[in-house]
C-alpha cells in the first residue's frame, strides 16, 4: 500500500499526517480531535482543509483504478 503523506504549517508549527489508502475514516476522524482539543493551534478550519485534502487523493487513487476494480463484491 502505498502511503499518503500531508503537511500544515501553521504560526511555527508543522502537523505532519501520514496515512495508507483505506484509512482515511480514521485520519478525518483523528483531525477533528485534534481540532477539538484546546491546547493545540490546529482549528476546525484546519481539519476541515485537511480533510477535504484526503478527500481529492482518495478520488484521484480511484481514478486510477480500473472499472472493474470499482466494482463492489
Amino acid at each position: 500500500m502505498d502511503a499518503q503523506t500531508l503537511t500544515l504549517e501553521k504560526d511555527g508549527h508543522l502537523y505532519l499526517f501520514r496515512y495508507t489508502s483505506g484509512s482515511e475514516d480514521a485520519l478525518i476522524e483523528e483531525l477533528m480531535h485534534l481540532a477539538d482539543d484546546r491546547s493545540v493551534n490546529f482549528d476546525w478550519l484546519d481539519a476541515a482543509t485537511m480533510s477535504f485534502q484526503v478527500a481529492q487523493v482518495a478520488g484521484e487513487s480511484l481514478g486510477e483504478l480500473e472499472p472493474d476494480e470499482l466494482a463492489m463484491d
